[in-house]
């Protein structure tokens, strides 16, 4: 095969994504830390199923087109750091396939540069030994056995291999793995997707009644709740994505200020925004045919979907492709600045919610938040300036992407690694009182003053810096570093703490306590710190996570 149209890359990266699928549980092992928190494997899924969700409607063959659907999908759904490298790769791999019904073997290759080129723009500081590293030598290695007479087979043979042999290679270039016994997560994900999209050319299609594509699923009617003697009470959950289209001059005169000012006139929980000529709308209205009336001035829908909310009235209305969380609710009033934060439990959003968060994103166990989500919540926080704060690396990366999307100027994202660096944080805020400057200020050094601790158990056996880890052991990790492993608990936890330098000095401990954490190690830790530190305030907080024991801040 010489040339490759938008139908054989359409059934190369749904090939790319159901071997990544097969293999997901590997990649997740691929942990540096032995916590059972490996998440690489999902991140990366949802992302690339993202793009498949975006093409699933299109009726074109044109690869530009198809990839640049693919593109747009990846980068609304990318979460954790190796999902927004990704989306980045396939954003940038659609730019240089845009404008084009098929291609070559040379031009497939230019543009698989342009990916690698968009993958690097994303990470201030590129680390070598990571997915980038992978990414950027199997593709230069490949594309120069790239000619007008090499076959897309012979091609993506070449690739794959040039990339498995720099994956093999990560731990060399990045200590932290070889120490761990690891190749590159990230990596290892995309030696999968590109192992899948090579198959796929070879006519090798990965069926699996296993793998879950996220189809639209029905709802059942529930008749009691809306029946012949029901009033519209709530409207309508109306909910499209649209493409403007020449032929109506949308992309010269459609204005999403305009849509926005009119659809608030008629309905309210409205979220929109524009990718290029691609229009996202989420609005609750009781007159769905004024919104597709004004709509259809500019172009036609992708997809389309209208709920009758006296069904979904008192529940939380979630979208599984799109990770979307809306409820029926008031729109927040405006307001100079606003916090968004992201949390790991319901229990943690109620009490971020209570310290002066706008907006608060429950990430749940293994589901780093999507740059959707977050652009969702600042269109939600309404406000002209805002202030995020993550709850790890992978949550902050998204983000960042979200950022770009909605206006990086007004987008304040803070450098909080953890959750107990956000607790931290959002417990001095003062969104009424104080300026965007002073609540940065206050933030920023709650959180560089804060010593992180997380305890965890082991998944796996390990070697970390001089500490021996078995599986099952509880591992103590004082920011960011493991320092201690036992078998028992509570030896791992006052092990940790004595790691911490100036600890006589501090103040306040504050403990979220996760759901396998007990009362009677509580009162244990309550009296020995009690014993050995007089001075220090102890402050236990529910948080109900799942991973981590505990979670605790030292100030």
């Amino acid at each position: 095969m010489k040339k490759i149209d938008g139908a054989m890359y359409r059934a190369m990266v749904t090939n790319g994504y159901r071997d990544l699928m097969s293999h997901c549980k590997y990649v997740n092992d691929l942990n540096v830390f032995p916590v059972p928190d490996g998440d690489t494997g999902i991140n990366m899924s949802t992302t690339i199923n993202g793009g498949l969700d975006y093409i699933k409607e299109i009726d074109s063959n044109s690869i530009g087109e198809v990839a640049d659907q693919v593109g747009k999908g990846m980068l609304m759904s990318a979460r954790g750091n190796s999902g927004v490298i990704l989306s980045q790769f396939f954003a940038g791999l659609a730019e240089g396939l845009s404008g084009k019904d098929e291609v070559t073997v040379p031009e497939f290759a230019s543009a698989l540069e342009c990916g690698v080129k968009s993958a690097y723009s994303v990470v201030v500081k590129p680390v070598e030994g990571t997915i980038l590293t992978v990414m950027r030598e199997g593709v230069s290695e490949a594309k120069d056995a790239a000619h007008f007479d090499t076959s897309f087979g012979d091609f993506f043979t070449i690739l794959v291999k040039r990339m498995q042999k720099s994956l093999d290679h990560t731990p060399e270039l990045l200590p932290i793995l070889k120490e761990a016994g690891v190749i590159d997560s990230g990596g290892a994900g995309l030696v999968f997707i590109i192992e899948g999209m090579g198959q796929a050319i070879g006519g090798k299609i990965i069926e699996d009644v296993s793998f879950d594509l996220k189809l639209p699923t029905h709802q059942k009617i529930d008749n009691d709740a809306f029946n012949a003697d029901s009033e519209l009470d709530y409207g309508y959950c109306t909910e499209f994505i649209m493409q403007l289209l020449n032929n109506r001059q949308g992309p010269e005169k459609f204005d999403i200020n305009k849509l926005i000012a009119y659809y608030q006139t008629l309905g309210d929980s409205l979220v929109a925004f524009q990718k290029g000529t691609i229009v996202k709308v989420h609005v609750h209205t009781k007159t769905p045919s004024k919104v597709i009336d004004y709509a259809q001035q500019f172009g036609e829908f992708v997809t389309f979907k209208m709920e009758n909310m006296a069904l979904q009235h008192n529940e939380t209305i979630i979208d599984k492709s799109r990770h979307i969380a809306e409820a029926v609710k008031p729109e927040i009033p405006h307001a100079a600045s606003a916090c968004v934060a992201v949390v790991t439990s319901e229990n943690l959003q109620k009490q971020f919610k209570e310290y002066g968060a706008t907006v608060v994103i429950n990430a749940g166990i293994n589901n780093n938040p999507g740059a959707e989500d977050f652009l969702n919540a600042y269109h939600e926080a309404n406000a002209d300036e805002i202030i995020v704060l993550p709850d790890n690396g992978n949550s902050m990366m998204a983000a960042k992407q979200a950022a770009k999307m909605y206006g990086e100027e007004k987008i304040h994202i803070l450098n909080a690694k953890s959750i107990a660096q956000g607790y931290a944080a959002i417990s001095i805020i003062d969104l009424a009182d104080l300026s965007l400057e002073d609540n940065i200020e206050r933030m920023n050094a709650a959180i560089n003053n804060a010593v992180t601790l997380e305890f965890s158990k082991a998944s796996r056996d390990a070697h970390y810096d001089g500490v021996e880890i078995k599986k099952d052991d509880n591992i103590g990790i004082v920011n960011g570093k493991i320092v201690s492993s036992n078998a028992e608990f509570l030896d791992t936890f006052f092990e940790s703490i004595s790691t911490v330098d100036g600890v006589d000095d501090m103040s306040i401990l504050t403990l979220l306590t996760g759901k396998d954490f007990d009362d009677s190690s509580r009162e244990v830790i309550e009296s020995r710190l009690g014993d050995q530190y007089p001075l220090l305030e102890l402050c236990f907080i529910d948080a109900g996570q799942a991973i981590y024991t505990l979670i605790c801040t030292l100030e």
